[in-house]
């Protein structure tokens, strides 16, 4: 459980490339218009993420979304208790008290409901049974915790599984985290679809509960008290008893309340067929409603032999049959959408090779246009001794480190480039209007790029100790000597020193040591592979090592922080940032990120989690260019 105008010498500047105005737009009506989309999830964000809230529970948080006014909330059953008291944290920054009423935690559905409901805003309640494979979701939520700062996040992606045979779920790759369990899943409408329940390790397994689930608790869930429920709400029941035959499945006996009754089946009909496919068992019979349901059909066709004669018998897995989303199964491989866009865009972002601390590493990087220099910009902490720039062609050219911005995590290359380009920030005079819901673009010189959909406001990241340098020690303070001892040298960087447990720390980097949250202070500061020098003193002898600071474990146990290829190792400190959910690895942090239609935003700083990358925008470059660039 939870516990993406024309483009103009302001923005930048390719050689000899003339830009069109606008993507030219698929011609078929079945095709995906991504203009059209984009107008869409923007209409859709800008309706629904005033009602997503943030809901805290005693410094824990989750989220929630109001849906009605007199402010009834939808949330995961997981993460509310009957009668418990809640504060509900607006994006408009109000805070409202609020009591949880009826919660499942199996099932994942709970209600609360606000103690004084004043001017609410309202998301409007879709319907899950509508939903088809390929149909474009978004999710509005907080991931991680409450950040009046940077706001609810916004996240894109699709529709895989209508609805899931494990647990009834919609599964969709609208990538979630801790703090976002119920939180909405919301149509191109604004609609609620889902609510956010759980994930697995791949960032496209992400599952909400129905809709239409709530809908059919909807009166029990407000009376607050565990709710018991039998089965998964969404999945179909069958409603007979049957027996294997040579022909098929004879059904025995019928109850109330089943898909057999209200398909008018009868004790002595033979189920020989769903959908034009045998069937010799009722799980077969099941196993099969699921995966057709799961395709988004609803209307089944069952062939029944009724006292030898054939007939056909129709099933309906929907009580009612709502209208069904436009499905794209191009957005499947959105990115190929822009491809005319990304390619003119390939000669921005390049991959630089260095060595960090006797390790081989690379990381992409953004070509900054200085007239008669080649400028490239990039994540310093991935960029350190005999720096190369891979280009086209497979081949390295030299580069030069002209400056650093430890605070950003930014470095300054330069290398003698052949011909113009990249991008040009000399008449930048601040950053694209802030828009969440708008689509990214963030082009790759060796394949298709990546789209991603801006997620959050303008804010600042501060600096924790997560991404600060590790020791792996555990320091005690001896309240007698008033001296400062490694108590335990775990495995890490200390150790890899030749640290002992026992010795008495007394200088780091020239500075003496009182207390161990002087060494904490410190560390909080500084980069893993950051080279620090500690005097210790063992027995009667002072000693000088060099350190190379590690990385701090993150072994929390959940899935959502073991995401493929990692978290960046510096991923926080940043003075201006935006959140998007674009799925790179730490090495692809460096290389630039556009809208599309081609503007420059800035460039991708950090993985910070399994839903968020952060962008520095371009006024912070743009400083950062001005005050060291050559």
């Amino acid at each position: 459980m939870l516990t993406a105008s024309r483009i103009c010498m302001i923005g930048f500047q390719l050689p000899m490339v003339v830009l069109l105005a606008a993507l030219t737009l698929p011609a078929n009506a079945n095709d995906l218009d991504v203009k059209q989309l984009q107008a869409q999830i923007f209409a859709a964000v800008h309706k629904a993420l005033p009602a997503a809230v943030a809901i805290n529970d005693r410094g824990s948080i989750f989220s929630g979304v109001i849906v009605s006014n007199d402010g009834l909330v939808l949330s995961a059953g997981h993460a509310v208790r009957p009668n418990r008291s809640y504060t509900v944290m607006l994006a408009d920054g109000r805070r409202l008290r609020a009591t949880g009423l009826g919660a499942n935690e199996r099932v994942d559905m709970a209600m609360l409901r606000i103690i004084q409901p004043d001017n609410l805003p309202v998301a409007e309640l879709g319907h899950s049974s509508a939903i088809v494979p390929d149909q474009p979701c978004i999710s509005i939520s907080y991931p991680g915790k409450f950040e009046a700062n940077r706001g609810p996040v916004v996240r894109f992606g699709y529709v895989s599984k209508p609805i899931t045979s494990n647990e009834g779920m919609i599964e969709t790759t609208a990538m979630m985290e801790p703090g976002d369990s119920g939180g909405p899943l919301l149509d191109l409408d604004g609609k609620v679809i889902g609510i956010h329940s759980n994930i697995r390790r791949s960032t496209s397994q992400n599952y909400d509960v129905p809709i239409d689930s709530f809908r059919q608790y909807w009166d029990e869930l407000q009376d607050p008290n565990e709710l018991e429920i039998d089965g998964w709400p969404s999945l179909p029941k069958l409603g007979f008893r049957g027996a294997e035959g040579d022909f098929g499945v004879e059904v025995l006996k019928v109850y109330d309340g089943g898909l057999a009754k209200s398909a008018g089946l009868v004790p002595g009909d033979v189920v020989t067929a769903i959908a034009g496919k045998r069937v010799k068992s009722g799980t077969r019979i099941y196993d099969r409603l699921i995966e057709l349901k799961s395709a988004g059909i609803t209307s089944i066709e069952m062939s029944v032999l009724r006292a030898s004669k054939p007939i056909k018998i129709m099933i309906e897995l929907a009580d009612k049959q709502f209208p069904k989303p436009a499905a794209y199964p191009e957005i499947r491989k959105l990115a190929r959408e822009f491809q005319t866009l990304e390619s003119k865009l390939d000669n921005v972002q390049f991959v630089v090779h260095s060595n960090v601390n006797g390790k081989n590493t690379k990381v992409w990087a953004t070509r900054i246009f200085r007239t008669g220099r080649g400028n490239v910009i990039s994540k310093s902490t991935r960029v350190g001794d005999q720096p190369k720039i891979e280009l086209d062609n497979g081949s390295q050219i030299d580069a030069e480190v002209v400056a650093r911005d430890p605070k950003n995590d930014l470095v300054l290359l330069q290398a003698n480039f052949i011909g113009l380009g990249g991008v040009d920030l000399s008449a930048v005079q601040g950053d694209l209007q802030e828009q969440p819901g708008r689509l990214l673009l963030i082009p790759d010189a060796n394949g298709d790029g990546r789209v991603s959909i801006w997620g959050s406001k303008y804010f600042s990241v501060p600096r924790t100790s997560a991404s600060g340098g590790y020791l792996g020690v555990m320091l005690v303070s001896d309240r007698n000597s008033g001296k400062v001892i490694f108590d335990r040298v775990q495995s890490g960087a200390a150790r890899s020193a030749g640290v002992k447990s026992g010795d008495v720390l007394l200088k780091l980097n020239g500075m003496p040591v009182l207390t161990h949250t002087d060494v904490t202070n410190l560390l909080r500061q500084l980069d893993p592979n950051s080279v620090i020098e500690v005097v210790i003193q063992r027995d009667d002898a002072e000693l000088t090592k060099e350190i190379v600071l590690g990385n701090r474990p993150e072994d929390t146990g959940h899935v959502a922080d073991d995401i493929i290829g990692g978290k960046s190792d510096r991923r926080d400190g940043f003075s201006l940032a935006i959140s998007h959910d674009a799925d790179l690895r730490p090495q692809e942090c460096g290389g630039p990120v556009f809208d599309i239609d081609g503007n420059f935003l800035g460039i991708n700083i950090a993985r910070f989690s399994r839903t968020r990358c952060y962008v520095i925008p371009k006024s912070v470059l743009k400083q950062f260019i001005d005050q060291y660039g050559q």
